[in-house]
């Protein structure tokens, strides 16, 4: 008996022992558990928020961190490096990273991550309020601060167009219309004023080769450019002559990874085959090299053949097309340097090589003869750039840029004999040229404050030197222009009213050339409201062309006039901007701006013998005359996963006595993006209207008249972007010109007048296409 009480002592012993260390066992884990959650929850996190593009630092992002029901703990902004650190309160829990322009960034955590200084890289989707803009400005500044107005075009809507050249990018935007030649390519007008007038820029820096006046937008390529920047209105204190109408400045990529690459692919319908490729490296923290090249193919679209017949017999070739066959080899190579000091050095170089095939029509098939004649334009540009830029003392910023571009375009013309294939050069007036331009530009300017006035002062030397067959019979000519500049900010108001007042004086080597100034005031009675107004003279300098042409063919004698004097302009312009709506990444802005245009002395072709209308003979004069007011109204916004950007503009054109009566005009445009986060799915649509209008016949010498009426125009374009193995791989896919429409409809047309072979006088379009293209980025 007392043995088994012993016994049961000794096993309720054991077990209220065992019942003990299991107690203390479940305490421990659950003190464990609290110390460790406690200590997660503690635990800071540094986020540092850079664009995916260039890898600079994005300021004034959100950073959010969201339970795992979806409240808001906390939320921080990054500051001018990009970082901002955030403590959660527990796991798990959500942390996003969202600002306006760019893609949302969420990500969920079960606990604290390891890397708690992680960086996190966003995607550039669209110009925003905050957007920092370098064109026609000392140093960068944000859109909203800035005294001009602005336009943004992001790589990625660059992407989303499915555009591949200058002139698809600009397509759709308001005040701008793009024209195709099928010889001279792409050109564009701006504000209801001729290319000629625009100043087209690569990084900061003029382009030349100019073809009617214009720059061919279709040898400008898109793929290793980072945004464009758009100022509708005259520049020309800052980049003088040519900028009356506005400036349009191309920004290559700044790559800032420590190795990576690009690899894209595109095709289009119609005909087109393209592909390039990018590499970027850094050496030692301060050495940046990229290099890339690639080809673009279209072989030509809507066959004009003329037929043949003999013997009752019919030949239709196929051989003539309206839009000509292109092939383009590119290649770019930049190398940037940073100092201890962070002063930036880079070096960057552009190649293009373009080659226009036209085909003709067969002139003769017969037993005796079958043969063509056949043209190829061959264009060569070499654009190189060195600049560089950085701090000077406490406040100064100098910058220098310098350019060294080469043109050179060869024009053969031959007699193919359809039955050998044999080619042999013609001989007639014109039918063979060679071009050589060679353009420098040196710039530079300094800006720095003495109290509250902020001064900038520069130079600008531009020397043109050229070689044509057309101009004065081969001769070589140059022009050279030396222009100083300065610009002088004050406030009139602390925070409010802000002046700024410019000029710029040069001296040229052709003709005199006029002291430009400009006002402008930039008043911000609250902090979502900014209204500007500005008063700017411009000019355009005649080219060597027009100061030398001696261009005979069988249809035109067009001699230069060495006496014509330069275009000028004035300049008057309001616009006022509201924020109406702004939390985080979601926006509503409204803005309005009214533009009053007045050319004076516009160069154009002058009939030698008005009284023959049979005379083929011309010479260069000032004899035109232009002025126009446009408003514009435009509506950006972006709400959770939509973003809209649309507006219109109407465009009245005063009379011009004994050439065209006063007329009006209207453009509506729109683009809307949907983000469809849960697949990384984005939808696009992008439409522009052109009411009815007079209709602009481009002249032989790129030159503009209005010739009947042309009818309204909607065009409607759509796409879809997937990334994939995160965001390495991006798929676009879209189609352009939804509506298939092929022409624009004309009516009261009295002639051609004399306009290039397929001219606008025409006014076809590319019909409806599908594209696609795939990107493949190594990190």
């Amino acid at each position: 008996m007392i043995e088994e009480k012993v016994r049961l002592l000794q096993y309720t012993t054991g077990l209220f022992k065992q019942m003990e260390i299991m107690f203390l066992r479940i305490v421990n884990t659950i003190l464990l558990l609290i110390l460790t959650i406690s200590m997660a929850a503690a635990q800071q996190i540094r986020i540092t928020v850079l664009d995916k593009e260039n890898m600079q630092p994005i300021s004034l992002a959100y950073v959010n961190v969201y339970s795992a029901s979806n409240a808001l703990q906390q939320t921080e902004q990054t500051d001018v490096f990009g970082v901002a650190s955030v403590k959660p309160e527990s796991y798990p829990c959500y942390i996003e990273v969202v600002t306006q322009g760019y893609e949302r960034y969420k990500q969920y955590h079960t606990t604290t991550p390891v890397n708690t200084n992680p960086t996190i890289t966003l995607i550039k989707k669209f110009g925003s309020l905050n957007e920092v803009v370098v064109t026609g400005v000392g140093e960068p500044v944000k859109i909203k601060n800035a005294l001009s107005t602005y336009q943004i075009i992001t790589k990625a809507q660059i992407k989303s167009q499915g555009a591949v050249t200058l002139n698809e990018a600009l397509r759709n935007q308001l005040n701008m219309t793009i024209s195709n030649d099928a010889v001279l390519g792409s050109s564009i007008r701006m504000q209801g004023i001729g290319g000629d007038k625009v100043k087209i820029l690569i990084d900061g820096m003029p382009m030349n080769g100019r073809e009617g006046g214009n720059i061919n937008l279709s040898q400008i390529n898109m793929n290793n450019v980072e945004r464009i920047e758009v100022i509708q209105g005259p520049m020309s204190v800052a980049y003088g002559a040519d900028a009356i109408a506005g400036v349009i400045n191309v920004i290559t990529k700044k790559d800032g990874k420590r190795i990576g690459g690009n690899i894209n692919t595109y095709y289009e319908s119609v005909g087109k085959y393209n592909a390039d490729a990018s590499f970027t490296y850094k050496l030692k923290e301060r050495h940046q090299f990229s290099i890339g090249g690639g080809r673009n193919f279209f072989d030509g679209e809507k066959n004009i053949d003329e037929p043949e017949s003999y013997g009752g017999n019919i030949i239709n070739t196929q051989r003539a097309y309206y839009f000509k066959p292109v092939e383009q080899y590119i290649g770019n190579f930049a190398y940037r340097y940073t100092t201890p000091s962070l002063f930036n050095l880079r070096f960057s170089s552009d190649f293009v090589k373009d080659i226009v095939t036209n085909k003709g029509s067969l002139q003769a098939w017969d037993p005796w003869s079958c043969y063509a004649f056949d043209e190829y334009y061959y264009t060569t540009r070499s654009m190189n750039r060195l600049s560089a830029d950085g701090k000077i003392g406490k406040s100064g910023r100098w910058q220098s840029q310098n350019s060294y571009n080469v043109y050179y375009r060869i024009r053969n013309r031959y007699r193919k004999d359809m039955v050998t294939l044999n080619e042999d050069l013609t001989h007639g007036l014109g039918d063979q040229d060679t071009t050589l331009s060679e353009y420098y530009t040196f710039r530079s300017n300094y800006i720095n404050t003495i109290g509250l006035l902020q001064y900038t002062v520069g130079y600008d030397v531009n020397m043109e030197f050229i070689k044509s067959l057309k101009v004065d019979s081969g001769i070589p000519k140059q022009i050279q222009d030396y222009a100083l500049y300065a610009n002088l900010s004050y406030p009139l108001i602390k925070d409010k009213l802000t002046a700024q007042g410019g000029f710029r004086g040069s001296y040229n080597t052709m003709y005199k050339t006029p002291v430009t100034p400009a006002i402008n005031l930039l008043f911000t009675p609250k902090k979502n409201i900014q209204v500007r107004a500005s008063y700017t003279k411009g000019y355009r300098a005649p080219s060597l062309k027009e100061l030398y042409l001696h261009f005979f063919d069988a249809n035109h004698r067009i001699q230069g006039n060495p006496d014509i004097k330069p275009e000028n302009s004035n300049h008057i312009q309001l616009s006022a901007s509201y924020q109406a709506y702004e939390n985080k990444a979601d926006y509503l802005q409204f803005s309005f701006s009214s533009n009053y245009n007045e050319v004076n002395n516009g160069i154009a072709l002058v009939p030698l013998r008005p009284e023959d209308s049979t005379s083929i003979d011309y010479q260069y004069g000032n004899i035109n005359h232009l002025s126009n007011l446009i408003n514009t109204f435009q509506i950006d916004g972006q709400w959770n996963n939509f973003h809209l950007q649309t507006g219109v503009a109407y465009a009245y054109t005063f009379e011009e006595k004994g050439n065209y009566n006063a007329f009006g005009s209207m453009e509506a445009n729109a683009m809307l993006q949907y983000a469809w986060r849960k697949t990384a799915t984005n939808f696009n649509i992008y439409y522009k209207f052109s009411s009815e209008q007079p209709m602009l016949i481009t002249g032989i010498d790129g030159s503009v008249s209005y010739n009947g009426r042309q009818g309204a125009l909607s065009m409607v374009d759509v796409s879809a972007e997937k990334r994939l193995y995160k965001n390495k791989v991006q798929i676009v896919a879209g189609i352009k010109n939804l509506l298939n429409v092929d022409r624009r409809q004309t009516s009261g047309l009295i002639s051609g007048g004399g306009s290039h072979s397929g001219g606008s006088a025409t006014n076809f379009f590319m019909p409806r296409s599908f594209f696609t293209s795939l990107h493949f980025t190594i990190d």
